[in-house]
């Protein structure tokens, strides 16, 4: 039977002095999907496909990730750039994640404020 876990998940900052090859397994297990905790889409990204697009674009690529590596070499160069710069590497993806909320939150709160506005105009249409 296949894993039904995510393909895609988050891996939390380190807790404490807990190495990162510690985390990034804790990670492989607990399998947290970022996309669960993601809103829908919108009627203001439904309405506009550029948005909607632009939008789904934006949640494929914020975690930065390296390529996969062929060959050793490539591999051994992966893993030392990865523990040289790991913990800037996990603050720039949270900080993507972040802005990503962000925009979704944003792209909420307009949707929102557009039927907010529309029931206010229906409201004095009736008047």
């Amino acid at each position: 039977m296949p894993d039904q876990r995510p393909a895609l998940f988050t891996i939390t900052p380190a807790q404490g002095d807990e190495p990162l090859l510690s985390a990034i397994e804790r990670g492989l297990a607990e399998r947290a999907s970022p996309l669960a905790a993601l809103p829908t889409l919108t009627n203001v990204a439904l309405g506009d496909p550029y948005l909607a697009g632009q939008l789904a674009a934006l949640h494929g690529s914020w975690e930065l990730r390296p390529p996969p590596a062929r060959g050793l070499l490539a591999r051994l160069r992966t893993r030392l750039a990865w523990w040289l710069l790991g913990r800037e590497l996990a603050e720039i993806s949270a900080t993507h994640a972040t802005l990503v909320r962000i925009v979704d939150s944003l792209v909420v709160q307009l949707d929102d404020e557009r039927s907010a506005r529309r029931r206010i105009e229906e409201h004095l249409a009736q008047r």
